[in-house]
Order: C-alpha cells, then sequence, then structure tokens
C-alpha cells in the first residue's frame, strides 16, 4: 500500500493573525503613521528656510518618494522577475487610489476642521502636469506592452516634473485661500 503525501500550498494555510488582532495592528501603524506625518509637515517649513528647497519640489517629488516607500520595493523587484504588468498595475493602482479616495477624503475632512481650508481647484499649472503625466501614461500602456524604452520615457518625464516643480515661482505654486 502506497502513502500518498499531500504537498502544503499557500491555500491551505490559515489566516495568520486574527481579526481583532489584525484590526488593533492596523489602528496602532494608523497612529503612528499620523504622529510621524505630522512631525514630518512641521519641519518641511524649516527645510524650506534652512535649505532653499522650493516648497512645492518637496510636495510633488520628495515626499511621495518617501510616501510610497513600499511600493518601491515590488515595483522593482518585479520587473526583475518578468512580471512588468504587475509592476505597472502597482503603480496605477496605486495613483487611482489617491486621486479616487485620498484627495476627496482630504478634502471632506477640511470643511470639518477650522481654518484648513481645502478644495479641488489646484491651479492651472497642477492641473496641467497632472493632464499632461495622465497622457503620457496612457499613450505608453494603451497597447498593453512595456519594454525598458517606455520606463526611459517614464523616468525623463519625472526628472521634467521635478525640474519644473524646483523652477516655479513661488506665485504660481498654489493658490492661497484667506
Amino acid at each position: 500500500m502506497r502513502m500518498q503525501t499531500k504537498m502544503r500550498t499557500e491555500d491551505d494555510v490559515g489566516p495568520g493573525l486574527t481579526a481583532g488582532c489584525a484590526t488593533l495592528l492596523m489602528g496602532l501603524c494608523t497612529l503612528a503613521v499620523a504622529i510621524n506625518s505630522e512631525y514630518l509637515v512641521d519641519t518641511i517649513a524649516q527645510v524650506v528656510r534652512d535649505y532653499g528647497l522650493p516648497e512645492s519640489f518637496i510636495g510633488v517629488i520628495l515626499l511621495p518618494i518617501a510616501g510610497n516607500a513600499c511600493e518601491h520595493a515590488p515595483g522593482r523587484r518585479t520587473p526583475q522577475q518578468d512580471r512588468p504588468g504587475l509592476a505597472i498595475g502597482i503603480a496605477v493602482g496605486s495613483a487611482t487610489q489617491i486621486s479616487l479616495l485620498v484627495v476627496p477624503f482630504s478634502v471632506i475632512v477640511a470643511w470639518f476642521a477650522d481654518g484648513k481650508p481645502l478644495d479641488l481647484d489646484f491651479g492651472a499649472l497642477n492641473t496641467a502636469v497632472v493632464t499632461f503625466c495622465n497622457l503620457v501614461v496612457l499613450t505608453l500602456l494603451l497597447d498593453g506592452r512595456s519594454n525598458w524604452f517606455k520606463g526611459y520615457i517614464l523616468c525623463c518625464m519625472y526628472a521634467f516634473v521635478g525640474v519644473l516643480y524646483w523652477h516655479v515661482p513661488a506665485s504660481m505654486e498654489y493658490r492661497g485661500r484667506g
């Protein structure tokens, strides 16, 4: 009589955390991120003053790099594993999440916060940059294929936007509401 052994797969393994533990852990992580975000925002004015970095460059280029650090690892690893579609999905999914959830949620929260006016009027420069970037990404992804040259174009576009926000005059950054 031959004994068959069953290979364990990922589907056979149950959840690693209970629902209560996962909720508590997510709440603690959210609290830690909120506290760190407050410290980060408080230091931006000091960095602008001490080092002369443009505030728009910090907000458009540096903060997203730090904020999306967790997405950079799979964004670099998956193309090396010959899965560029997954890397594109991660990047586009992140941008969609920010535009459809985070920005409108921030506007709604600002309505209830005293002295924190915020609306969806981002000014002509910011709107033009977002529109231009969306058109470039759409054009590059339309055929469903990816290669090194398309990645190079996207990196050049990011560098172009970085140089733009480095040199944009302070009067064109954001419209102040008072």
